[in-house]
């Protein structure tokens, strides 16, 4: 058996993988201060269509192309790792991504009866086209571990969201379709100005033939190839972890429509306490392809190894997590968006709890996704979503039964994950599999994902 030192990357490399959380911050700040602002500009009414249009965008761009993002990651690096030439993975996530475009627009305009009018909804449809971008755009850097461009997507992002709030502010701009503007536009433009920057390594210089004929064939006897039954299970969990993280606050909004300010309280509790949700797909952006690595050469031990580190630095960050959650969350949701009434303290632990379930569980999901369990995992996070949905149904606090209800879905995912964990390990042990039948084994279950490894110069 092969041996890889996980995670070996350089000082440099790993001062740069450790900007990618950093970034992903940023990012979600210069929501929250884009929402702020938009709180202090807008009436009542606009407020609560651009917080409504903010948390659609996320559920549907960032929930359906993560996952062009991650499979790109997985399959370009395992292409690097057998020395073929990248362009045909390159080529089929592009076409993917095309076709899980149109799923995304058509989602888009379903939201319509929830949003004020048409020109909302089309502002939706095209936040997905340049999510799709930024996406597809991210992908090659992560497998190419190119963890500093892959930030400053985020910085541009961020950078580009802040600017345009704080001129929306200045100039005492009202329309909804202004504000949003800005969400759907920012992710474009930092896609753009980084695909530029790097395409002098090589990563997008030929990303403009991806579709031509010669492309297409060469994936068709490829290998190493996005399968569009990966992105779709993928896509499902991010989808579905999206909705685990946005509908409670709906759901309440709901139920208190006659006591709108305790509505208010709850969702600014729950959107600032879901915050750490946009570090996520990050960290398992950069745990993948050392995860996958050692799963190609059947390390097992070493897929764990490489989980270690997040999951001391979660365990560590638990009690002052809960603790800020508690005591610094109320007053800090009282300054941001100026609410009157924040949800009792049994709520905020609860919600800020759930929170680091699953970030448990998406710590742990990336050895499934190693493996090539897409459609467990997927499965995992969709239960989760149901459960939600059947939890915050139950009479009483709506608040507290919200956030309960969260909590639920995040244990629920969370034990999924850790099945989906144990049959990676029974399908070894019991029929005594080397690791190219582990993943011929993982097939069956219908993910069809391809193989995995990373170039050891990468790793």
């Amino acid at each position: 058996m092969a041996s890889l030192r996980l995670g070996q990357v350089g000082d440099a490399g790993l001062r740069a993988a450790v900007c990618v959380p950093i970034s992903q911050v940023l990012l979600a700040g210069a929501g929250y201060v884009l929402l702020a602002l938009a709180a202090r500009t807008m009436p009542a009414a606009g407020f609560a269509v651009i917080s409504a249009f903010y948390l659609l965008l996320n559920t549907i761009g960032r929930g359906v192309f993560a996952s062009v993002e991650l499979e790109t990651s997985r399959v370009l690096a395992a292409a690097d790792a057998a020395g073929r030439n990248g362009r045909p993975v390159l080529a089929t996530a592009m076409r993917r991504a095309a076709v899980l475009l149109v799923a995304a627009i058509a989602l888009s305009l379903a939201a319509t009866p929830l949003l004020p009018g048409v020109d909302v909804a089309l502002a939706l449809a095209l936040g997905s086209c340049t999510m799709a971008a930024s996406y597809c755009v991210r992908g090659p850097l992560a497998a190419r571990r190119r963890f500093g461009p892959y930030s400053l997507t985020f910085v541009v992002e961020a950078a580009s969201t802040l600017l345009g709030a704080a001129a929306l502010a200045l100039t005492g701009v009202e329309t909804v379709v202004g504000w949003a503007a800005v969400l759907v536009l920012s992710p474009g433009v930092a896609a753009v100005l980084v695909a530029l920057r790097t395409s002098g390594v090589g990563l997008f210089v030929r990303m403009r033939t991806s579709w031509s004929a010669e492309d297409r064939e060469a994936a068709r006897g490829s290998e190493h190839r996005v399968v569009m039954t990966a992105l779709i299970w993928t896509s499902i969990f991010y989808l579905s972890s999206q909705g685990v993280w946005n509908l409670a606050p709906v759901s309440v909004t709901s139920a208190l429509a006659a006591a709108p300010s305790e509505a208010a309280g709850f969702v600014a509790v729950a959107v600032i306490l879901r915050a750490p949700v946009f570090v996520f797909p990050a960290i398992q952006a950069v745990l993948l392809p050392s995860v996958a690595a050692a799963a190609h050469h059947d390390d097992r031990r070493g897929t764990r190894r490489a989980l270690r580190p997040p999951l001391l630095l979660l365990a560590a960050a638990s009690i002052p997590w809960l603790l800020a959650a508690t005591l610094v969350v109320p007053g800090l949701a009282r300054t941001v968006f100026a609410v009157q009434e924040v949800p009792p303290w049994p709520a905020t632990t609860t919600l800020a709890a759930s929170t680091l379930i699953g970030a448990a569980a998406f710590v742990l999901q990336t050895r499934a996704l190693a493996f090539r369990r897409h459609r467990d995992v997927g499965l995992a996070w969709l239960s989760g979503l149901c459960v939600l949905g059947l939890v915050s149904a139950v009479p009483g606090d709506p608040r507290l039964w919200g956030a309960l209800a969260q909590l639920a879905a995040a244990v629920v995912v969370l034990v999924g994950v850790l099945l989906a964990d144990g049959r990676i390990g029974r399908i070894h042990d019991e029929a005594g599999l080397p690791a190219a039948s582990v993943h011929e084994a993982s097939d069956a279950d219908g993910s069809g994902a391809e193989p995995t490894a990373v170039d050891r110069r990468h790793a």
